[in-house]
């Protein structure tokens, strides 16, 4: 009896494990870090698809009749328990075993290089543009706050290069500081999710002494430089000042 009741309540239990683990990464934010804001709409669907069809199952399927006396037969208690195991072991590892946010390591595996950017940036849109013309006729000696993939975009346009260099400029985003090589500051840009997720980054110069982690929210500000290597222009933050930031709602950038 007890054999049966297993087997009829696995899969809804299974389902509505995976739509929890599902609902708990959109409410703890956790979902920021693993998909682009485009797709996390069809998680929370999925989620409550699962739970409807746990439901549906409950009150639709009929487990059959027959049952069995050994333990090792299809609906014995040791094979009962460990289909749950196969089913529920991959949930709860899913969703205690997955690290919060990428490391220093990840930054080696995927070529942290500032002249990489290859790939369109994804933030300097009309609406930044007009923003940042604003605050520089407003005011020329305010920073204007700018992501690092704004600056990549603005060295590939010689007009807005010329009209941001020597600019005060407020930059948030991740140090690094490898050994051999000048500090940067990062970003990730999440095209779909944290599989396809690339770094971008900015060199600093200047004061950029301080006990510093590698992989912390810092806030730089100071002035960006176009530098020009063998034809190859990479923006140039020269810091006045560096201070720690909380970690903005959308630690990834994205499209």
């Amino acid at each position: 009896m007890i054999a049966r009741q297993l087997s009829f309540l696995a899969p809804p239990v299974v389902m509505s494990a995976w739509a929890t683990v599902m609902l708990h990464t959109i409410a703890s934010g956790h979902i920021n870090r693993l998909l682009s804001p485009m797709f996390r709409s069809y998680v929370l669907v999925a989620a409550i698809l699962l739970v409807l069809l746990s439901v549906l199952y409950l009150f639709l399927y009929e487990p059959a009749a027959e049952t069995s006396t050994s333990s090792l037969s299809p609906t014995g208690h040791l094979r009962q328990l460990g289909r749950w195991l196969v089913l529920l072991l991959p949930v709860v590892a899913a969703s205690v075993l997955a690290p919060a946010t990428f490391s220093s390591t990840t930054l080696q595996n995927r070529q942290l290089d500032s002249t990489s950017g290859a790939l369109p940036m994804p933030t300097w849109n009309s609406t930044s543009q007009a923003n940042a013309k604003n605050i520089i006729d407003s005011d020329p000696n305010e920073a204007v706050p700018v992501e690092v993939t704004d600056l990549i975009t603005l060295s590939r346009s010689p007009d807005q290069m010329k009209a941001f260099d020597g600019r005060k400029v407020r930059v948030v985003g991740l140090f690094n500081n490898q050994s051999g090589t000048n500090p940067k500051l990062y970003r990730f840009i999440m095209w779909c999710c944290a599989a396809d997720a690339q770094p971008t980054s900015v060199a600093l110069g200047g004061n950029t002494q301080g006990n510093w982690k590698n992989d912390q929210w810092l806030e730089v500000i100071g002035t960006v430089t176009f530098p020009s290597t063998l034809g190859h222009v990479a923006p140039h933050i020269e810091v006045e000042s560096i201070k720690t930031a909380q970690e903005p709602d959308e630690p990834f950038l994205s499209p």
